[in-house]
């Protein structure tokens, strides 16, 4: 059975999210809390697998409150779940150590999917924020750290720097002057070194592992 927390200070928001997930046999809402503060003391006599956390509640940020979460209890995944599509909180929210980004009208389908994809050691990107995140990178300034270029060769690191910039394969290969086929190669060796399944997964995982450095504004 996978335990969740909902920390979200509108009640019609927590009370909706238990209806959805009260509907699977697999998941269960083992505890609420309407702010960050409320959220870390009970984190303190409760044990959930995984924490749905707004971006923005009165008193301590769902960003600076996952923060305190993954420093201390590393092994509870933390996923956004919000009404800002902004690139920067998706940035700052991932590299705070959430798992996910999704958006409040995800459905009872989406919202399982995502949970088992968390739970299952993947990160999760709301498709409708991949854009705006990768947008938000600019190729000639970005760097990888130096432990990451012993996992990837320079043409994967190449292939993702212009995958985090949003490139379609086609570009990519006009980029680096190669096929698509060969493009797509590169990408499927990137998916498995990383352990994800998607571009947008890709670029989450980047992000979070702080993998990419150095990146800029719009």
């Amino acid at each position: 059975m996978i335990k969740v927390m909902i920390v979200d200070d509108h009640i019609v928001v927590r009370e909706g999210l238990k209806q959805l997930i009260g509907l699977e046999d697999d998941i269960e809402v083992i505890a609420e809390a309407d702010n960050g503060l409320e959220c870390l003391n009970l984190l303190e006599k409760t044990s959930p697998d995984l924490i749905f956390m707004d971006v923005r509640m009165p008193g301590i940020s769902g960003i600076e409150t996952s923060r305190l979460i993954c420093q201390k209890y590393p092994h509870i995944k933390i996923v956004m779940l919000t009404i800002y599509e902004d690139d920067k909180y998706v940035a700052e929210a991932l590299q705070a150590g959430a798992k996910g980004y999704i958006l409040k009208k995800v459905n009872r389908d989406e919202l399982t999917k995502v949970i088992h994809h968390v739970m299952e050691g993947q990160a999760f990107l709301d498709p409708a924020v991949t854009a705006a995140v990768v947008n938000r990178f600019k190729p000639r300034t970005m760097s990888f750290k130096e432990g990451e270029r012993a996992q990837l060769t320079q043409r994967e690191l190449e292939v993702l720097k212009c995958m985090v910039a949003g490139y379609t394969d086609r570009k990519i290969g006009e980029s680096l002057f190669i096929s698509e086929h060969t493009v797509r190669t590169h990408i499927k060796s990137l998916y498995r070194k990383l352990g994800v399944s998607s571009k947008s997964r890709a670029v989450a995982k980047a992000i979070q592992d702080g993998l990419i450095i150095g990146y800029g504004s719009k």
